[in-house]
């Protein structure tokens, strides 16, 4: 079964034994709240690549408006948002490869 998380930019292909959220025993879904990046069980499509980028753009444009101390906060999220989708970039694979 796969779980699309929009808030997390991924889909979760749920594997209970491989699944990094906090589950209750004998758990049959994610707990998409406490989605965590670095979970074997996380796939990113291309457009998942895309909407962090966008967001880091808008985040940018908020820190340019924002106090020094927050807008470098601002800045460092959006800067690891990017990285997030360097990251899809450069180890996606295309579909056909995967089956």
């Amino acid at each position: 079964m796969l779980y699309d998380n929009p808030d997390a930019s991924l889909i979760c292909t749920f594997k209970h034994d491989n699944a990094l959220c906090e589950l209750e025993p004998g758990a049959t879904a994610p707990r998409q709240y406490d989605c965590r990046p670095s979970c074997g069980n996380t796939v990113r499509t291309d457009t998942h690549a895309r909407l962090p980028r966008e967001r880091a753009d808008e985040i940018d444009q908020l820190a340019d408006h924002a106090p020094q101390p927050i807008g470098q906060r601002l800045r460092t999220n959006a800067n690891r948002l990017r990285t997030t989708a360097d990251t899809q970039d450069a180890t996606a694979q295309p579909a056909e490869t995967l089956t």
